[in-house]
């Protein structure tokens, strides 16, 4: 079995290991979870959003990016044994070059709850709709929130719900679920995505809310993403008070779990 971290450059045609070298900026990145078992969920649907970002930004081809992809799972076949947390990335360098390359990682401890704060400044991204740009100020920002107890930040457009640091932001009202509407310029949540399918294929009510935090009060609010799935909140410092449900994120984890496949 190979062992992480590693990091693989997309040279010739080929993936080639090589150490991690320093780059001017992140132009589009994707991550997602792998099991031990070599499992993961809506790969195609990361690879098509990985795609999506490279196109936009003109970068390297469809064909060469669909090869890279390609080669990389491959690559990640061989860490069987190891819960990974791996990352696509389109990194551009000083003098203009860009460079396709997979960073294997082993996942964080992923967590089933979370404490949320309110970005109080400006939204910090410049390119809200494409993950990969922004990602590091990101980072940063949930960093400095980490220090005061909050492991998500909430980022706001005009006062309104869009995202957080790190993941989507979802929310309940009785049995109906609920989310920002789409016209809030924000990267495409994968695990959102299969969420919204899942609550499709279960009959469950779905809206999209204009929503300030406020208006969150009494609401069940889960955080999502592709690490951690479903993170049930359980405070929101100087935000509403929620309410905590953990049983109906542990159905809906079990049912996103599910739809994991071998890579």
């Amino acid at each position: 079995m190979a062992e992480a971290p590693a990091t693989f450059v997309w040279r010739d045609g080929a993936l080639l290991e090589r150490p991690l070298e320093p780059h001017r900026e992140l132009v589009v990145a994707d991550s997602f979870f792998v099991s031990p078992e070599g499992r993961a969920r809506a790969l195609e649907t990361h690879h098509e959003r990985f795609r999506a970002g490279i196109a936009e930004l003109a970068g390297p081809s469809v064909e060469a990016v669909d090869a890279f992809w390609g080669a990389a799972i491959g690559r990640l076949r061989a860490y069987r044994g190891a819960a990974l947390f791996p990352r696509m990335e389109l990194a551009g360098f000083e003098g203009g070059g860009l460079e396709l390359r997979l960073r294997v990682r082993i996942a964080p401890r992923r967590r089933e709850s979370a404490v949320l704060s309110t970005h109080g400044g400006p939204d910090p991204r410049s390119v809200p709709r494409i993950k990969g740009p922004d990602l590091e100020t990101l980072i940063a920002l949930r960093a400095a929130a980490q220090e005061n107890g909050a492991d998500e930040v909430v980022l706001l457009k005009d006062g309104l719900v869009v995202d957080g640091s790190s993941s989507a932001v979802l929310w309940w009202r009785g049995e109906t679920l609920a989310a920002p509407p789409g016209d809030l310029a924000r990267v495409a949540s994968v695990t959102a995505r299969s969420i919204r399918l899942i609550a499709s294929a279960t009959g469950t009510r779905v809206v999209e809310e204009r929503a300030r935090p406020a208006d969150l009060e009494g609401c069940e609010v889960w955080v999502v993403s592709a690490l951690h799935g479903i993170s049930v909140v359980d405070a929101w410092i100087d935000g509403p008070v929620v309410v905590v449900r953990p049983s109906r994120a542990a159905t809906w984890q079990r049912r996103l779990d599910a739809l994991a496949r071998p890579l």
